[in-house]
């Protein structure tokens, strides 16, 4: 079985511009990040590779989670990207930093077996996986016993 996703995208103008892009899912304004001299007005390409690998990350590791009956109550995942100059630009890394949030009661064999999950998940990651060899991506995983803070991303 093949699976087909679609992104439109337009752009008009110069390095400076401004151009949008959406699927079914998201619509967004896209530039250059004013780090790098650009107008920085919706998201741009290094965020939106970030994102996809992020996104992936979270949906591999929930499924591990949830395959192996370990009990999570919730995750918050940063991850950073970055990209070098050195050699030409070019995407050098993407950290997963996840916080994986169990309940108080969790024993530490269940943390444990969630803490080896955030790095299978990492290895199970097609959208991770695609950009390998050419991107360093790691996770530095954090499990914690608790309730995770609300309305932060």
């Amino acid at each position: 079985m093949n699976y087909t996703f679609t992104v439109n995208g337009e752009w008009q103008g110069a390095r400076d511009a401004v151009g949008s892009i959406g699927s079914k899912g998201f619509e967004t304004k896209i530039s250059v990040d004013t780090s790098m001299n650009g107008p920085g007005i919706g998201t741009n390409p290094d965020e939106l590779l970030i994102a996809a690998t992020q996104s992936c990350y979270m949906i591999t590791l929930a499924n591990i989670l949830t395959k192996k009956g370990l009990p999570y109550t919730s995750m918050k995942v940063r991850s950073e990207g970055i990209v070098s100059e050195e050699g030409g630009l070019h995407f050098e890394a993407i950290t997963h930093y996840p916080s994986i949030y169990l309940t108080k009661e969790a024993s530490d064999e269940i943390a444990e077996a969630v803490k080896k999950a955030a790095f299978k998940a990492e290895e199970k990651c097609m959208i991770g996986n695609a950009v390998k060899g050419r991107v360093k991506i790691s996770v530095q995983p954090t499990v914690i016993r608790g309730d995770a803070p609300v309305g932060t991303l």
